[in-house]
């Protein structure tokens, strides 16, 4: 089974617009999804086959027609519920564009945090890996990851993280490591306080190398958009050069390439293959209009388009 985390999670409601006319009536329909990073990682782990749990917070009507969502869409879950109104956040597709309106979601309780750490502590002994993705919600410490990282250790099972700033600093400084971090370009200079460029991968793999906040870690990944990943593993560092696809809609697409490298992972496959099918997971995704949903007839041809060398 695979343990997915969402301590944000979201109602995800899609607009599709010819042209956003502002300052005027804009008529939609909505397509509204069960989200949150992690959610998108459920959605497509059961889509590829995978045997998944959705866990996290959920609360108030929102977080009960969350739950309908998910049942809509063929996910387990098992979420602590939580007083707090589980949040809807807005995606505007227009004229090539996307405009989002998130907002921020409900405070966590210091108790309702503990119930749902005893049940992450009871999920993911039964789990073969975990992922955790997203934001903290308010009222819990940046640190909280690193709890959540010291009981999979404990338990022996790898666990990949996806989230950024504070919740991943922690974690880097942490005792503990994770199987998997997954920043993207943006986010690792920042952490790195570089400039890299995609045409610069070795030399970023080299800075990595260097920093002992990513030592002993055995996936650093890489995402770079269009110009595809790279992965520094065992050493070894790996670029992975993705094909030029019909892009419909790419929000979902890194939640996605978590999924396939879960997936990957938990089957105990090569690093080429953990690489390819990440990324034929993000592509794949932003082929489809539905966020956190694989056109999954073209997985061959994506799949075996996707160049991964080792530099």
């Amino acid at each position: 089974m695979i343990l997915t985390v969402t301590m944000n999670p979201a109602i995800d409601t899609a607009y599709q617009l010819d042209k956003l006319v502002i300052d005027d009536v804009n008529r939609v329909s909505p397509k509204k999804t069960a989200g949150g990073k992690g959610l998108n990682v459920s959605r497509v782990l059961t889509q590829l086959g995978d045997d998944v749990v959705a866990t996290g917070l959920l609360g108030g009507h929102m977080g009960a027609f969350m739950g309908e969502l998910m049942d809509a869409d063929g996910i387990k879950h098992d979420f602590t519920p939580i007083a707090g109104e589980t949040r809807i956040c807005l995606n505007i597709l227009h004229e090539g564009n996307q405009t989002e309106l998130l907002e921020s979601g409900p405070e966590v309780s210091a108790d309702e945090l503990a119930a749902f750490t005893a049940k992450f502590e009871e999920l993911v002994k039964q789990a073969d890996c975990v992922t955790i993705s997203g934001s903290l919600p308010k009222g819990v410490p940046a640190e909280y990851y690193v709890e959540l990282l010291a009981l999979a250790t404990d338990a022996g099972v790898p666990l990949l993280l996806d989230t950024s700033g504070a919740a991943l600093n922690a974690a880097l400084e942490s005792s503990y490591e994770p199987t998997l971090v997954k920043p993207n370009l943006t986010e690792i200079n920042a952490l790195l306080g570089t400039s890299y460029t995609p045409d610069q991968v070795v030399d970023l793999a080299a800075a990595l190398q260097a920093d002992e906040r990513f030592q002993g870690i055995p996936w650093v990944v890489v995402s770079m958009g269009s110009a595809g990943s790279f992965g520094f593993h065992d050493g070894k560092v790996y670029r992975a050069v993705v094909p030029p696809i019909p892009a419909v809609n790419a929000t979902g697409s890194g939640d996605s390439t978590i999924a396939g490298f879960a997936h990957a992972i938990a089957a105990g496959a090569d690093p080429v293959t953990v690489l390819k099918t990440g990324n034929t997971c993000g592509k794949l995704n932003a082929m489809d209009p539905q966020t956190g949903h694989l056109v999954i007839e073209k997985w061959d041809e994506v799949y075996n388009a996707i160049e991964v060398t080792e530099l």
